[in-house]
């Protein structure tokens, strides 16, 4: 007969293993549920992200234009380009679909400044050379219009290729006088620099007259030291000195013809048109007065 002491042991020892496998179960369960909740955590965590992006993107914080200064004016809004196709991609097509070209270019329909752009037509060109590539360019054109809708100027662009090339050329920026100033042109030049720089554009090209040979200097725009253009720009200079000859002081005279003979001559300081249109004398606004009845060949280099 088993003595008591040996029952008493055994039994405690039975109750302590049970003990334990509750325990032991408790634990894994516990750390299961751990587990599940960690999972909804993250899951939880995850679609919160997913809400944020589509919150940020429902409420245009993500594509808000930003805004820069513009000549002691208030600052002026410049519009996110980022979901207009680069121009790399829409060159890469097999043939000349003007519809889809024009429906891809939509989102250059934005406020500039004061004022919308409507793309009013777009095309491609067609190949150069017989055996050439399908698409060689395009171009698109699009009016000004103020907020009553009524059209206050047009532009047009021409993108092409030559021989791994791409140059956006500005064919026509035109603002009725009472639009002039207000903030469009620097707002679209700015936007659209940027869209060109993104879509491997090498560089963007202008003849710039009237209005538009002061603003495109001031814009950042250089004179192309193409010799033929670069010709035709310092022949217009000399035109214009000689045209304001009379209105100039000795020493305002003898600065511009030295001016224009170093950018004729070129080398190191050579002046460029921001250098021109910023030149002051007895006459504080002498740059202005010169560039303004001058017609250039402008160029701004956006990559190598």
């Amino acid at each position: 007969m088993p003595r008591l002491s040996d029952v008493l042991r055994d039994g405690a020892l039975r109750v302590v293993r049970s003990f334990g496998r509750v325990a032991e179960h408790d634990a894994s369960a516990l750390h299961g549920r751990a587990d599940r909740l960690g999972d909804v955590a993250e899951s939880a965590g995850e679609n919160d992200l997913r809400i944020a992006k589509t919150v940020d993107r429902a409420d245009g914080s993500a594509g808000q234009p930003r805004r820069i200064e513009s000549d002691g004016r208030p600052p002026i809004a410049v519009p996110d380009l980022s979901s207009v196709p680069g121009v790399d991609e829409l060159l890469r097509v097999p043939t000349l679909d003007n519809r889809w070209l024009r429906e891809q270019l939509s989102g250059l329909e934005q406020r500039y400044g004061p004022y919308r752009m409507r793309i009013t037509d777009a095309s491609y060109f067609g190949p150069k050379t017989s055996g050439g590539p399908a698409v060689t360019g395009f171009r698109f054109n699009g009016d000004i219009v103020d907020d009553a809708g009524q059209r206050v100027g047009r532009l047009e662009w021409h993108i092409n290729t030559d021989q791994g090339t791409t140059v956006a050329f500005n064919t026509h920026l035109r603002l009725e006088p009472a639009a002039r100033g207000q903030g469009f042109s620097k707002s679209f030049t700015t936007a659209i620099r940027d869209y060109y720089r993104r879509s491997g554009v090498n560089r963007m090209e202008l003849h710039a007259v009237q209005d538009g040979s002061v603003a495109w200097a001031r814009a950042g725009f250089d004179f192309d030291r193409d010799p033929a253009k670069l010709a035709r720009t310092v022949s217009s200079l000399r035109e214009r000195i000689a045209a304001i000859h009379t209105d100039l002081s000795p020493a305002d005279r003898k600065q511009l013809t030295k001016a224009v003979k170093h950018l004729e001559r070129g080398g190191p300081g050579s002046p460029t048109a921001r250098d021109l249109v910023e030149l002051t004398g007895d006459d504080p606004k002498l740059g202005t007065k010169l560039m303004k009845g001058t017609s250039w060949h402008g160029v701004q280099t956006l990559s190598t």
